[in-house]
């Protein structure tokens, strides 16, 4: 018999106030019945500060993804894609603890100033149990 699974998108944000500093948000989980995460992406109310000044280390499930340093630019994706395209294929991570690690790193550059901050979100699309 078949596993029976689910599209699921699970959006973990923080808010990044402080310009040059290193951002490790609390832990997050996925829900307990998570077969596999298939991709990510990142966003922000403010993408100009994201793309220039971010970069984040990602771990799921006890695997490091990311690697400490690597830019948000490549992570992020414009309107112009189609919504269910803007996602970072993955392929089938496995869940492992399901735990949702990230360290962001802000620094600052000429072409987006910080001014009162912004917010980072990280969407998980996984397939879930039913």
């Amino acid at each position: 018999m078949e596993r029976q699974t689910r599209e699921i998108r699970k959006t973990f944000s923080f808010l990044v106030n402080e310009a040059n500093k290193l951002y490790t948000p609390v832990k997050w989980e996925l829900p307990k019945k998570t077969a596999f995460v298939k991709g990510l992406q990142l966003t922000s109310d403010f993408p100009n500060k994201l793309y220039y000044r971010g970069s984040q280390r990602i771990e799921i499930g006890g695997d490091e993804l990311f690697p400490e340093g690597f830019d948000s630019k490549i992570l992020i994706s414009s309107i112009s894609v189609a919504p269910r395209e803007r996602f970072f294929d993955l392929g089938e991570v496995q869940p492992g603890d399901l735990s949702v690690k990230v360290r962001y790193e802000d620094k600052d550059h000429e072409r987006a100033v910080l001014g009162n901050g912004y917010q980072v979100s990280l969407v998980l699309l996984f397939e879930e149990e039913i």
